[in-house]
């Protein structure tokens, strides 16, 4: 008998064009799933409770439901296993009575589930310490692209190979936020490494905001800035990703939405070296030497990394190998897969 899956959500869901790490994470969900007979519908809350007779599940994923819409289905479907999905515990944008509200209703929800999937290792260890009533089980991202350059045996060349280019190429790709890569971080962080390693230097930043046209260059002596302001499809965006050679992702202020950051295992998996804040660290393995916790680290790792390393080909791939084996179960499916098989 087949596993039948329901992921209840507030509101439609519009997860083919998703903009956060949580609409990513269900879209692997319903891509990957239905390959090991799991079926798997999403649905909205108040079309379930409305329509219930239509609908039937062995499991059924919360995703940012409220404690009275959690109650009523509690009521609706007695013998349904129900799944909380917990992305991030904290946010540095959050107020601390945001925050503590938050924790609050996740701890209070213990009687009426089955278990948290927890989508991050330090999201997993603060409900392992404080939950008791129901299970918490870690089942962090996968991801995947039909190019496959991740698992290519000649990845670590690949890489490297990118330091013999003359202009040094940094990406940003994601919202644009105040707590997460600024724009005007992302320029500063480009004219300082312009200006330390007298190459030309390409800035491009993918986005999707109503402020901005759709596309824009500015030039300005050996600094390009390439802005794409819409949403690109995966083939655009893995080529954008294999020409890049430094992925930019600071959050000096403290956490912010989901961890990992999705677009982390993007560039990964496609041969970006990421330059990430230290907070990261809880749960990805970055080496040191690819954190930075200012503007001014920032310029000084990518310097580091292109000029001095470059030249010395053992160090430079000592690097990427790690960062490789660090990444390398992201991208293994029988992982994600085995994991989310233990919330069934």
């Amino acid at each position: 008998m087949n596993t039948s899956l329901i992921i209840v959500t507030k509101g439609p869901v519009d997860i083919k064009n998703y903009i956060s790490g949580q609409e990513f994470f269900l879209y692997m969900l319903v891509k990957v799933l239905p390959r090991y007979g799991i079926d798997v519908k999403i649905i909205d809350v108040d079309e379930l409770i409305e329509s219930r007779e239509y609908y039937t599940c062995n499991l059924m994923h919360l995703y940012y439901l409220g404690f009275k819409n959690i109650l009523t289905l509690k009521k609706l479907y007695k013998n349904i296993k129900m799944i909380y999905h917990v992305y991030h515990v904290e946010d540095v944008s959050w107020t601390r009575t945001h925050e503590f509200s938050w924790k609050a209703f996740l701890l209070g929800i213990q009687p009426l589930i089955y278990a948290y999937l927890a989508t991050s290792k330090s999201v997993y260890s603060w409900l392992k310490s404080r939950v008791f009533l129901a299970r918490s089980i870690l089942v962090e991202p996968y991801y995947e692209c039909s190019c496959r350059v991740f698992h290519s045996h000649s990845y670590i060349n690949m890489v490297h190979e990118k330091f013999h280019d003359h202009e040094i190429r940094l990406l940003y790709v994601g919202r644009l936020n105040p707590y997460r890569s600024p724009p005007h971080m992302l320029l500063e962080i480009a004219k300082g490494v312009s200006k330390k390693t007298k190459r030309s230097v390409r800035l491009v930043i993918v986005t999707k905001s109503g402020r901005f046209p759709d596309t824009m260059m500015l030039k300005y002596n050996n600094l390009t800035v390439n802005l794409i302001n819409r949403r690109i499809d995966d083939r655009e965006k893995c080529d954008l990703y294999r020409k890049s050679q430094f992925f930019i992702y600071l959050t000096p202020r403290g956490n912010v939405a989901m961890n990992p950051p999705i677009t982390i295992l993007e560039a990964v998996y496609h041969g970006v070296i990421p330059i990430v804040s230290e907070i990261l660290s809880k749960d990805v393995e970055v080496p040191n030497v690819l954190m930075a916790n200012s503007l001014e680290e920032a310029v000084n790792k990518i310097t580091l990394l292109y000029t001095s390393l470059s030249k010395k080909e053992e160090a430079l791939h000592s690097i990427i190998a790690s960062l490789r084996k660090a990444f390398k179960g992201f991208y293994d499916e029988d992982r994600f897969i085995n994991a989310f098989k233990c919330l069934t």
